[in-house]
């Protein structure tokens, strides 16, 4: 089970036994202290990965006091369909937001400022990643049952898949030329970032195209 850490927003994964109980799963947590279970209290959602399948979950307390979650997989209908579409349009739009700050502070900075620029950048990726990361990890589990609701889209929902994994890595590179020690180049800084960028505005721009008519009800599927 992924969940949201929550102090720091990061991607939290952890084997928990679950019990099946109706359409639900049952977790408990060995105390109130498990960082799982504080996590779930902060923000309910997970990914529950079954059977090597991820499937978004949302984690409602267990009645009588004790430590564990009953967790309820995502299932789209009409409503839940919209809802995910305005939702998923929100959180594209915080990512890019994100983005244009860095963007901003990499074309602002003198050259003087290389070394505190470097530091800047390298907190917007931290949290750029952290909030991708698990943006990526809560759509693969909603995923799953937008296609089971739309199998016309499994084409799509794979491409998609396999995009989280390259964004992932681009991420990665970018994270290194950061982190790395000496001089660091503008335009090398520059080039890496916009190729980032470029990968990440083709993903959600091709997500946005091919998911948002079908959870809004507006094609076929």
């Amino acid at each position: 089970m992924t969940t949201a850490d929550a102090g720091t927003g990061r991607p939290r994964t952890t084997r928990v036994d679950c019990r099946p109980s109706g359409s639900r799963y049952l977790v408990f947590a060995p105390d109130g202290d498990s960082p799982w279970y504080r996590d779930l209290l902060v923000s309910p959602q997970a990914t529950l990965e079954i059977d090597g399948v991820p499937h978004a979950a949302r984690a409602v307390p267990l009645e009588g006091g004790e430590p564990g979650f009953a967790l309820h997989l995502l299932e789209v209908d009409a409503a839940r369909g919209r809802a995910i579409a305005d939702q998923l349009l929100v959180h594209h739009g915080e990512l890019r937001k994100t983005l244009a700050a860095a963007r901003a502070e990499l074309d602002g900075a003198p050259a003087a400022r290389r070394t505190e620029l470097r530091g800047e950048l390298l907190g917007h990726c931290v949290t750029f990643c952290n909030d991708l990361r698990m943006h990526h990890l809560r759509e693969d589990g909603a995923f799953t049952a937008i296609e089971k609701a739309h199998p016309g889209l499994a084409p799509a929902l794979k491409r998609l898949r396999q995009e989280h994994e390259t964004v992932s890595r681009a991420l990665r590179d970018l994270d290194r030329l950061l982190q790395g020690k000496g001089e660091i180049e503008r335009a090398a800084l520059r080039e890496e970032f916009e190729r980032v960028v470029k990968g990440l505005e083709e993903h959600f721009a091709y997500e946005e195209a091919n998911l948002l008519p079908a959870l809004r009800g507006e094609g076929a599927s």
